[in-house]
């Protein structure tokens, strides 16, 4: 019997890639009606849940899909583990705060932002990550003119807002502007992670307006908790181990 087309009008298809299996450990196991029925249904909803988080997932639009799990704690080991897996909880998310990573390239801010963004998407939130040079290249496009409603409804939509790489350069006149309008209109009403590779008080010279980047830092900072990170860099870290790895060549006569 080809049950195919009647799980594909049922919109049951997830089951159908996993029935065949199960008919045989319930002939196997010789198990009740009720308890086949039970694990095909069961199947059904995890293979929806993979389904939904593969596609919040690929929305987001992270540059890397990062866990908490490939972490590498011991190369820094000022980061707290146990306030990470606490944020990775996402109860700031429920109530709306932020979250600031502050420290010099290469210490992991991304790779935590982004794992912190997976854990978010897992429990069900709406994701987006974009760095601040996305963001500031959004609002300024010509597109931008014609549908900044539309524009600013995808920063302020998700539950959960990642903007990294403050502070890599300079940014162009009036990008302070564009990112005081979503951080003030996800005040208390949505959570955002941010990353800084410069300190705080040097804010006002990225975004050449020293009283926006007040106004940001005010909104933003006053129900965030601030990581600072410390130490090596891991991309110098595997660059350096590579030229350890790579084989000495022996000079052309």
């Amino acid at each position: 019997m080809n049950l195919d087309p009647v799980l594909k009008q049922l919109r049951l298809s997830a089951l159908g890639q996993t029935l065949s299996v199960r008919l045989q450990e319930a002939a196997a196991n010789r198990l009740s009606h009720a308890e086949f029925l039970e694990l095909i249904l069961h199947d059904e909803l995890n293979i929806r849940e993979q389904r939904k988080i593969a596609r919040r997932t690929a929305a987001a639009e992270f540059t890397a899909l990062k866990n908490l799990e490939d972490f590498d704690w011991r190369f820094n080991a000022g980061i707290s583990r146990k306030d990470l897996y606490e944020l990775a909880a996402c109860h700031f998310v429920r109530k709306a705060t932020d979250v600031l990573f502050v420290g010099p390239p290469g210490v992991g801010k991304t790779h935590l932002a982004q794992a912190l963004g997976y854990e978010a998407i897992k429990q069900g939130f709406v994701v987006r990550y974009r760095s601040i040079f996305d963001l500031v290249a959004d609002f300024l496009s010509e597109e931008a003119l014609a549908q900044r409603d539309r524009l600013l409804r995808g920063y302020l939509k998700p539950d959960l807002l990642i903007i990294d790489d403050m502070g890599l350069k300079q940014l162009p006149k009036h990008a302070g502007e564009y990112l005081l309008e979503v951080i003030m209109r996800r005040y208390e009403t949505r959570a955002t992670i941010m990353t800084s590779n410069r300190p705080l008080e040097d804010w006002g010279k990225l975004l050449q307006d020293v009283p926006t980047a007040g106004a940001i830092l005010d909104r933003f900072l006053h129900h965030a908790q601030v990581i600072a990170i410390t130490g090596q860099s891991y991309r110098l870290k595997n660059a350096a181990l590579t030229a350890k790895a790579a084989p000495a060549t022996t000079p052309s006569p």
